[in-house]
């Protein structure tokens, strides 16, 4: 009876736990031009449009406003320790700050109009190691270090990313002396640790060898840096995961071993083949055993590259088979049934499907509006994206096919959007909403590795899967020419 009053209180205290908030104050002691934003850097793989699944997730938690109002309270969900960026925006000054917080912590972060912020409350001592240790990612050290980009060697640079390295190693060292470890925290502080400086001297090393030029590394270069990184990356516990740099380094450690067997080259865009693919998917099933979490990572990470940006379907039907029986209770499992059923339907001769966009000129457009004659869809992710290099194209077949650019900028308005809009002959400029670009989503399987889609003069496809080329979009003209009947 007492095992099971125990087991009983045991699952109380895990579902407490799980149920619980954390709790962050965000206060200004008087009036202060600055922004404050709170934003959760959630490691979790969703929907995003152009890349299939991306594997974090940036939830804007709260603004404030310290002109309008001196203080916020916000009460965040969790039910695992997660990192969260602290931004402030006022007065030309811009910082981040790296927040680690916890199930159940009550956390005030105050401003005091010097654009600078002091930590109170539970767990308060994580948040100032992380102020004075870290910042958001390696890369902002460079300008601290005396980085020069027209400089080729330096040393200095390497010197002092491995002095802050000790730095930061000393000072966690002290701080278990008063505080009691977080297992996610010390692997946290782990991984960026070991992997940011490591990052830095790659990065030094690869400017040396292109000698401040944009060439290609011969292939003993190309070895030389990946053997750094054979080397020096060591798995951690799972909770490194939280760490980004390691999120990245972990996919680049254990994609070598594959692109020596299936060498990336020009001709394919430098993409994986399906023969690649799989064999990094399987790999990373073998190689972390014992660390379920970066596991799974890697598998969903890998089909979501098998679904997306190989145009044939068999390699993600077949890794998909396998991921259902691996984890039974994916999340992820319907979002890719549903993505193979789409590119399925989206084959040369089948009906494209209707849209509804915003023209430059307010005006709705549908895909009958285009019909009569071919038309080439471009997805743009930025503002005139793709056009510079379709110029000559468009002028080719002027007055025989319509090329019509759809923008898909999240969070950009019409109203922005349609200054930067100039529609010419044979030229339509395309505006998405936010529930329109879903529907291209849904229904088109857009992708930014295949940003084009040729559509005949009665509205079928002629051809989905056509990648950017350099520098004159070969792929396409002959889909343009096919969708004349030639």
């Amino acid at each position: 009876m007492k095992k099971i009053t125990t087991l009983i209180f045991l699952f109380t205290s895990l579902l407490s736990f799980a149920q619980k908030t954390a709790t962050i104050t965000l206060t200004a002691s008087k009036p202060d031009q600055g922004i404050v934003s709170l934003v959760l850097e959630d490691v979790h793989f969703h929907p995003n449009l152009g890349i299939g699944l991306a594997d974090t997730r940036l939830e804007p938690l709260a603004m404030v406003d310290f002109k309008e109002k001196n203080s916020e309270r916000i009460n965040a969900a969790l039910s695992e320790p997660k990192i969260m960026r602290l931004q402030y925006s006022g007065g030309g000054i811009n910082k981040t700050w790296m927040l680690f917080i916890q199930p159940g912590d009550d956390l005030t972060a105050s401003f005091a109009g010097n654009a600078d912020v002091t930590f109170s409350g539970k767990n308060a001592a994580y948040q100032n190691f992380l102020k004075t240790y870290f910042l958001e990612n390696q890369y902002q050290y460079l300008p601290v270090f005396g980085y020069k980009p027209s400089q080729i060697d330096n040393k200095s640079v390497a010197q002092q990313s491995d002095s802050l390295q000790k730095v930061r190693q000393n000072a966690y060292a002290t701080f278990k002396t008063s505080n009691p470890p977080s297992p996610a925290f010390e692997a946290y502080v782990n991984a960026t640790t070991t992997t940011e400086p490591f990052l830095i001297h790659r990065l030094l090393q690869e400017k040396i060898m292109r000698r401040n030029r944009v060439k290609k590394l011969d292939p003993a270069q190309q070895k030389e840096l990946e053997d750094l990184t054979l080397t020096n990356f060591k798995i951690l516990p799972d909770e490194a995961l939280l760490s980004q740099s390691y999120r990245d380094e972990l996919r680049n450690w254990i994609l070598i071993p594959t692109t020596r067997k299936f060498p990336l080259d020009s001709s394919t865009r430098y993409e994986l083949s399906p023969a690649a693919i799989t064999d990094v998917y399987h790999f990373s099933k073998t190689k972390l055993q014992g660390h379920p979490k970066q596991e799974e990572y890697l598998q969903t990470y890998w089909l979501n590259y098998a679904a997306t940006a190989i145009p044939t379907l068999e390699t993600a039907q077949i890794l998909l088979t396998d991921y259902k029986a691996k984890y039974p209770k994916s999340e992820y499992t319907d979002y890719f049934i549903k993505l193979l059923e789409t590119k399925s339907k989206l084959v040369s001769g089948s009906n494209a499907p209707d849209f509804t966009l915003l023209g430059s000129d307010s005006s709705a457009v549908t895909l009958r509006n285009l019909e009569g004659k071919p038309t080439v869809m471009v997805f743009q992710f930025n503002i005139g994206a793709h056009e510079p290099g379709l110029k000559a194209m468009e002028a080719k077949y002027a007055d025989k096919v319509t090329f019509a650019y759809v923008t898909l900028i999240s969070g950009m308005p019409f109203g922005s959007w349609k200054t930067y809009a100039q529609d010419r002959a044979g030229v339509k400029h395309l505006w998405a909403s936010e529930d329109s670009a879903e529907s291209l989503r849904q229904n088109y399987a857009v992708d930014i590795r295949y940003p084009f889609v040729v559509i005949n003069a009665s509205g079928k496809i002629v051809e989905r899967w056509i990648p950017q080329e350099f520098p004159n979009n070969q792929s396409l003209e002959k889909a343009v020419i096919k969708a004349f009947g030639k």
